[in-house]
């Protein structure tokens, strides 16, 4: 959940049951992620938004018709 501050800014709330250390593990693995996708971004590794858009319903009719679901 998050509050609006003045200026648009949202400020997220802690969670109750969150530690310290359970959110400097998060923030780490958040930066980690980030920094792995500008590496792709960087290294040519990405799919442009129109045409994720072209493959999108492939991707939710094959992944619907799986077996075991």
């Amino acid at each position: 959940m998050s509050v609006t501050e003045p200026g648009g800014k949202f400020q997220l709330e802690r969670p109750d049951f969150a530690s310290d250390e359970d959110l400097e593990a998060e923030d780490q693995e958040t930066l980690a992620a980030i920094d792995e996708g500008l590496k792709d971004s960087e290294a040519g590794r990405t799919v442009p938004a129109r045409e994720v858009r072209k493959r999108l319903p492939k991707w939710i009719t094959a992944s619907s018709t799986r077996k075991g679901r």
